[in-house]
């Protein structure tokens, strides 16, 4: 991804949480910081104008070489990056009605066509649902992507 294609992304991600966000370029290296985060992104600006190696890490982290302490972790994209450190708000809300698609995961679990009540949402698009049939069973979250709005 090019550099000005991943601070777009950045920005617009800033946006869409209601957040302030600053970008510092020194050297080779882009530093990330998001108002309210507990964890800072950067990543390598490479000679042809891409990134490389997104990494996060926690603000009171740092490496330690005389250990081999390496602070933070990599991800494999900014967009995994940018889903830890401030993630997107639920699509749906707490009181929604939803139904669940008829996919094969859905088919399987016999949940296809049922409707349901959102009761929890939590960031990264995981529901807690209330739903016909589920009083006696343990209460797992239901991914986004196996829901649809009804109303």
């Amino acid at each position: 991804m090019k550099l000005e294609a991943a601070i777009k992304k950045i920005r617009n991600r800033a946006k869409a949480v209601n957040r302030k966000v600053e970008i510092e370029e020194r050297d080779r290296k882009t530093y990330v910081a998001f108002e309210d985060a507990s964890h800072e992104i950067s990543f390598y600006v490479n000679s042809d104008g891409t990134i490389s190696s997104p990494h996060l890490r926690a603000w009171n982290d740092f490496t330690d070489s005389m250990t081999d302490y390496f602070a933070g972790y990599f991800v494999d994209n900014i967009t995994q990056a940018l889903n830890s450190v401030a993630p997107l708000p639920p699509k749906y809300p707490v009181g929604s009605l939803v139904r669940f698609k008829d996919n094969k995961r859905n088919n399987r679990w016999k949940l296809a066509g049922k409707l349901a009540l959102v009761v929890q949402a939590e960031h990264g698009g995981n529901y807690r649902l209330q739903y016909e049939g589920n009083e006696n069973r343990y209460d797992p979250f239901y991914s986004q992507r196996d829901l649809e709005l009804v109303s």
